[in-house]
């Protein structure tokens, strides 16, 4: 049996989503409340790789073992045996299998929300969620920079170092958008895949954007440049929040529903 679970955590004491020796990581989280439940190593597969710091409100994970708990329970008991700066928002009986779900390859888009805030000082509540600048910044002529993001590009000017030299550059996004919420100023893109820091680079743009340093052509002008690594401001994860990933699917979490050609007994013994 395959379960699908929507993950929320707080970034600030992981580093990062992915496995790590000897470091806390979500994926390691998770793993070892599925030890606690199951009494066996169990892997889970997320959808989406978050670095150091950075946050998510709608990671997607997976994971294979044969029982008779309902996905309910599953995610009760997760989170029973997780810290509490992770859980499970939800959990769903999904298609297993070669041809099953997989969390990565079957999203059709991720979204996330980079949060500046620009308030004379910086904010006690919540200061974890956004990155405080001392610039008062132009939403508006923000705005107007993101657009130049929508559609089909290479992305090669804002890929970080980790970006595997020859890896594909091009990504679609579908909208992007900059807006003022009291003191914080959201961007929020939303595109089918990102490369290494790329959405903390296209911050940077911004930033300097909104503080009148750069002016709203910058970001078709490094678009077009095609240099790796070109635009090199890379503002802090602790703003950057993972808020959703898309599938073709009608379960209740989310994901795409186990068919009747594919269903399985989820009863409780």
């Amino acid at each position: 049996m395959r379960f699908g679970l929507i993950v929320e955590y707080e970034g600030t004491e992981f580093y990062g989503s992915q496995l790590q020796a000897e470091a806390r990581t979500v994926q390691g989280e998770i793993e070892n409340a599925l030890l606690n439940i199951f009494n066996k190593n169990i892997r889970v597969y997320l959808a989406s790789r978050t670095d150091s710091g950075v946050h998510a409100r709608g990671q997607v994970g997976r994971f294979d073992e044969e029982t008779n708990m309902s996905p309910d329970q599953i995610r009760k008991a997760l989170n029973h045996y997780m810290a509490k700066d992770v859980r499970i928002r939800c959990a769903q009986a999904v298609k297993d299998g070669p041809d099953g779900f997989d969390p990565r390859s079957d999203a059709s888009s991720r979204t996330y929300v980079y949060r500046f805030n620009d308030a004379r000082s910086a904010p006690v509540l919540g200061r974890h969620y956004v990155t405080h600048v001392r610039a008062k910044l132009d939403a508006e002529v923000m705005n107007v920079a993101s657009q130049s993001l929508v559609g089909l590009h290479d992305f090669t000017a804002f890929a970080g170092p980790s970006t595997p030299s020859g890896a594909p550059t091009l990504r679609n996004v579908e909208s992007a958008s900059t807006t003022r919420k009291g003191d914080n100023i959201e961007f929020e893109i939303t595109a089918n895949a990102y490369m290494h820091q790329q959405i903390r680079r296209i911050a940077g743009v911004l930033y300097d954007v909104g503080r009148g340093n750069a002016t709203t052509e910058i970001v078709g002008r490094l678009l077009a440049s095609k240099s790796r690594g070109a635009a090199s401001h890379v503002m802090p994860a602790e703003g950057l929040c993972l808020e959703e990933i898309s599938y073709n699917g009608s379960g209740e979490c989310g994901l795409p529903a186990i068919t009747a050609a594919d269903s399985v007994d989820l009863s409780v013994n």
